[in-house]
Parts: C-alpha cells; structure tokens; sequence
C-alpha cells in the first residue's frame, strides 16, 4: 500500500489510501494485542511488533498532515482542476491512469488487508538480534563491558562481576581520586546502556518522555533547595570532580554532567 500511495497519480487518491492504511494498520495491531502471548519471548516479540506498526503509522499520519496543510496549495489546484469545462476531460485521464495502474499492479492491493494478517509470534531473529546471549533475551542487563571499564579506572579496586552488581548503581561512595574524566565516560556508558536496556525490552514505554520527566523533577528540586546553600553545593561538587584532572567545566558540559 505504500508503494501504492507513492504512486498514485493524484494527491487525493494518496491521502484516500493513506487513510486506509491508518484503520488498516489499527487493525492489525489489534489482531497483534489480541495474540495469546504464553512466555517472556513472545510478549517481547509482540510489543516490538507493535511498534513497528506504530511506527509506521506515525509516518503515514504525519503524510496526511502535510497533505492536509496543504502549504504549496498543490491539493487546492488539483480540486479546481477537476471543475470547469475540462471536467470530464480531467476524470476520464485520471480513470485512464488508475486502471493502467491496476493492470501494472493487480495484486498490491491484497497484500494490506488485514483478514489476510498473520500476527505471528514465532521466534524473530532480528529483535532477538537485539540482545546479547548474557541478556537472556531482556531477562537479564549485560554489565560485562561496564564492568571491566569500572575495574580498569584510576583508584578503582579489581572487584568481581558478582561485587560490582551490588555497588554498580551507588555512587556515593566513589572518592574523589576515582571521579576523573573517564569516570565520567564510564558513567554517560552506564547510563546509556541501560536506557538502550529499558527500551529494548519496553518497547512500547515511552522512555524519552519518562527521563525528561525526572530531569525536570530534578531541576525543581535543585531549584528549591538552592537558595543559600548554593555557594556549598557548588565546593561539595569541585570536591566530588576533579576539575583539573577532567579539563575544566567544557568537558562535563560535552558529557552532559
């Protein structure tokens, strides 16, 4: 149906058929939702199935806005074009294209529709791809690499995998040598990694909007408990970082920090 919308000799007949995509497209995330989903993998598999079809829906809406808006006027002249004295004239050249085009294309139409839709769980070798064999297919984060980064950083101790699980997530107890620039590397690595984790495994959460959602709650709070304590925070940070060790202030603003 795309390739059809691409195609179409008149804007109108593209955003007639981009509408059909949308409530056919509606209709085969419904038959997706309505699958029986028995394990861990085939819930996972349904939700990126998911939002691949709502992602492509996205798409086609947004089409549909800019046909809508109609900014060059391109859909205001082809109305006009189908009046006047030339009006048959109009509508027996564009039958003429739309049956050429059939006759091209006679079976594009049956592939979209949605009583012919499998909503299939089975195994999914590109989503599965996702994840490593640590991971266990999102049961599991996958710390390894962060792990061996962490141990290899200036005035870190060489705890094992199963030590580092426990403390990974605390950083109030990492001293001052330790916070050098690639301790902040180290930690834009962490917190990248696990929001790629959190995406991958909830691909139908909204997790762009979930951290900006906790970075304001952050900035009102710092906001409130400012005030006069602000000269303080300010000492107990250049205490935290070393500023001369990371380069001065330009590089924790390049690491968002």
């Amino acid at each position: 149906l795309p390739l059809f919308c691409a195609m179409s000799s008149t804007l109108l007949e593209q955003a007639r058929l981009s509408h059909q995509e949308l409530e056919q497209g509606v209709g085969r995330i419904v038959k997706l939702l309505a699958h029986e989903t028995k394990t861990h993998k085939q819930k996972l598999i349904q939700q990126h199935k998911v939002l691949k079809h709502v992602q492509g829906l996205q798409k086609t809406a947004a089409k549909l806005v800019t046909h809508y808006e109609d900014k060059d006027q391109a859909v205001e002249a082809e109305k006009e074009g189908m009046g006047g004295s030339e009006i048959f004239g109009s509508f027996y050249g564009r039958l003429k294209d739309l049956r050429d085009y059939h006759r091209k294309f006679p079976n594009l139409y049956h592939e979209s529709e949605v009583d012919s839709f499998v909503a299939s769980l089975d195994d999914d070798a590109e989503i599965m791809g996702q994840f490593t064999g640590e991971e266990f297919a999102g049961r599991f984060l996958d710390l390894n690499p962060l792990h061996m980064n962490f141990i290899n950083l200036k005035g870190t101790k060489a705890v094992t995998y199963e030590a580092y699980l426990a403390i990974f997530s605390d950083f109030s107890g990492v001293p001052k040598e330790v916070r050098t620039k690639k301790y902040c590397e180290y930690v834009k690595e962490l917190r990248d990694y696990l929001v790629s984790f959190i995406k991958r495994t909830q691909p139908l959460q909204d997790v762009d909007k979930l951290i900006r959602e906790c970075e304001e709650e952050y900035e009102e709070k710092w906001e409130e408990e400012a005030g006069n304590e602000e000269d303080e925070m300010d000492k107990d940070f250049e205490r935290g970082i070393d500023l001369e060790e990371m380069g001065g202030w330009e590089e924790l603003a390049a690491l968002g920090l």
